[in-house]
């Protein structure tokens, strides 16, 4: 091993060394626990693997080159990683390169977006990859998916298998269905109905809902025969991570006009707002609806029939957040997190008028680079795309313009900062509307309790606007 790798973790050598007696295996490690490290030390701890494919979210495309660099036991490997052009270009640019490193390890980066389309789908079905990596593996979950079902071709194909997920079960027991069909269709089977009928209690309409699960002793025991876990809070005193600070609320009040909006609309689906009316069809919508309310946009209806057009109604999160920037020292760099494309245009302004550089990770930008390399930036980040493989330990403070719906994103995107590789403690500020949906997401949260599935099973209760 080169001298400038450092030594393993306790917890990757149990993994790696639990991973090595089979052929395929879940790392159920959670968020900064190493287990991209462990994947790359088990990737070339295989002599006959010497050709690997690895799935992961877009933004974490470029990390797994970056990781390689830093852990890589030794230096004969290169890496296919290109994220720019068509699925066509890609295709072509990876059959170009397939034949020009011979006798070298062989890693090939790919999006989940990317991999199962056209030319770039059968590519990688000819290449002969011995071992498929599955990073952010709950990507896969939804067994009726596309991609779930070409991954699941590709594993019967594949020698070795890797998950990688620190939330392999984030919303529902039933997630590990399509995670398990690629890696051993042997352990859950490959018909989903089936499934369903051991694991899941259905109801509503026909019986096509699920409305509880059974048989979860068993399903666990299925899962933990090809599963290593572990979470942070095991190594967290071997690994000495800096103490953690409480969280916080930054309030904020709504103008007047934006909280009789509001108060109609958690009661009604239908309210006036600006030039418009706010119309919604049920609660889910009506509530993603109060929440833009509170980062100060909303989609309004001028006359009925027409299409609905995003309307600027106020400032309020926008000024705290300049609030914050101000009092924050300069040289401390900042992440804000969002929800919506209008907060990221939010952040922006605001840190124009802080007199900080701004730069972005979400759908539409990825400048993580950058912001790493400038002192005192700010990056707004989109939560669906900062909660998952990107390393933020470069800043201290963390601001959350907007709630997520989903527990797991929100305590994914909280590992970006607070994991192995920060330096100091991490202050995580939260932006919350008095008396709106804000704190009534914000208590939810802290409750440990998932949004979505509190409104499906109506615990989520709106009747906190006064």
């Amino acid at each position: 091993m080169r001298s400038s790798v450092p030594e393993r973790w306790e917890n990757q050598e149990e993994a790696m060394q639990f991973a090595m007696q089979r052929p395929s295996v879940m790392l159920d490690m959670g968020m900064g626990t190493g287990k991209t490290r462990t994947a790359i030390d088990i990737m070339f701890a295989r002599k006959d693997v010497y050709r690997v494919l690895v799935v992961c979210p877009k933004a974490v495309v470029g990390v797994w080159r970056e990781n390689l660099g830093k852990f890589a036991p030794k230096s004969d490997w290169q890496c296919w990683d290109e994220t720019k052009g068509s699925v066509k270009s890609k295709a072509e640019s990876l059959r170009a390169w397939l034949p020009t490193h011979p006798g070298t390890m062989q890693v090939v980066v790919v999006n989940y977006d990317v991999v199962w389309r056209g030319e770039m789908g059968n590519l990688i079905l000819k290449c002969g990859f011995q071992m498929v990596i599955l990073d952010e593996s709950h990507r896969a979950k939804a067994a009726g998916s596309k991609v779930s079902k070409y991954l699941a071709m590709l594993g019967k194909r594949t020698r070795y298998k890797m998950c990688l997920s620190g939330t392999p079960m984030a919303n529902s027991p039933l997630d590990v269905y399509g995670q398990y069909r690629f890696l051993d269709p042997t352990i859950f089977g490959t018909n989903h109905n089936q499934f369903l009928q051991e694991y899941a209690i259905m109801g509503g309409p026909e019986k096509r809902f699920v409305i509880g699960y059974k048989n979860q002793k068993k399903l666990n025991d299925k899962f933990k025969s090809i599963a290593y876990s572990c979470k942070l809070s095991d190594i967290a005193d071997r690994i000495k991570l800096p103490p953690s600070l409480p969280p916080v609320t930054r309030s904020v009040i709504l103008p007047a006009a934006d909280m009789r909006t509001s108060k109609v609309l958690a009661k009604e689906f239908v309210s006036e707002c600006g030039s418009g009316n706010v119309v919604v069809n049920s609660v889910l919508a009506k509530m993603i609806r109060l929440q833009q309310i509170t980062s100060g946009f909303c989609s309004v209806v001028q006359n009925p029939g027409e299409d609905p057009v995003v309307e600027d109604i106020n400032t309020a999160k926008e000024d705290e957040l300049l609030d914050i920037l101000s009092d924050i020292p300069s040289e401390a760099s900042v992440v804000v997190f969002c929800v919506f494309t209008h907060d990221l245009d939010s952040v922006v302004r605001a840190a124009s008028k802080a007199k900080r550089r701004c730069f972005e990770l979400s759908g539409r930008a990825n400048t993580l680079e950058k912001w790493k390399e400038t002192s005192g930036a700010v990056i707004a980040v989109q939560i669906q795309a900062g909660a998952e493989g990107v390393d933020m330990t470069k800043a201290q403070y963390a601001v959350y313009f907007s709630l997520p719906k989903s527990l797991a994103l929100y305590n994914q995107s909280m590992a970006r900062l607070y994991r192995p590789g920060q330096t100091g403690p991490v202050l995580f500020m939260h932006l919350v509307a008095q008396n709106t949906i804000d704190e009534a997401m914000y208590a939810s949260l802290l409750r440990k309790k998932d949004i979505v599935e509190a409104i499906k099973d109506g615990s989520f209760d709106l009747g906190f606007i006064k």
